[in-house]
């Protein structure tokens, strides 16, 4: 499934989803979305509160990515960017080019709240939605980022199809893979239309 039917059905999973996702339009929302990303490293363990005294994590791709939000109410709850080329982490990372050249975007930084981690994964998916319809507002049709195990099996159950492109190596504090993916049909987003 790609294309136009692959994103009727990213369209109505985000709008039948219990949660809202939006883009952040100024600084302040950024912010919220680092802030999210910081505690997110601190409760892993990734690094100590004082490495980040501001209590944000960010990059220095962060100034030119997309950032989406997932908010329950007023309460953000998850978060993940998209980065365009063509200065994509992964293939500086890694020393890679990730083809289509030039046709490809990054998509990163996802974390959800221990609050919103469920066996269904419903932010999760949402957020994999939020941040697939930005990658197609900007006319982008495939993405890499840098994943651990966990997160591949994690995404695999969810439907979505991945080719490793290299080994792993420590990125963002923890082992991870340079992967390619695209979104395709599944069971789990299935059931989400329908609940």
């Amino acid at each position: 499934m790609a294309g136009p039917a692959l994103d009727r059905l990213v369209e109505r999973l985000l709008a039948v989803s219990a949660f809202q996702y939006t883009v952040a339009r100024d600084q302040s929302e950024r912010e919220v979305a680092y802030r999210l990303r910081g505690r997110t490293v601190i409760e892993r363990g990734w690094c100590r509160p004082e490495d980040l005294p501001t209590g944000q994590e960010r990059d220095e791709y962060d100034d030119t990515a997309i950032q989406v939000i997932g908010w329950d109410g007023a309460v953000p709850m998850c978060t993940g960017r998209v980065v365009l080329p063509p200065q994509l982490p992964t293939e500086d990372i890694c020393g890679i080019v990730v083809q289509p050249r030039g046709q490809v975007v990054d998509v990163g930084r996802m974390c959800v709240a221990p609050s919103h981690q469920s066996r269904q994964h419903a932010a999760f998916i949402g957020l994999m939605c939020g941040l697939y319809a930005q990658m197609r507002a900007q006319e982008y049709q495939v993405a890499c980022g840098m994943m651990s195990p966990p997160a591949c099996a994690l995404v695999r159950q969810l439907g979505l199809e991945l080719e490793i492109l290299g080994p792993e190596r420590l990125y963002w504090n923890e082992a991870r893979s340079p992967v390619r993916f695209g979104l395709m049909t599944s069971a789990a987003l299935r059931r989400e239309l329908v609940v």
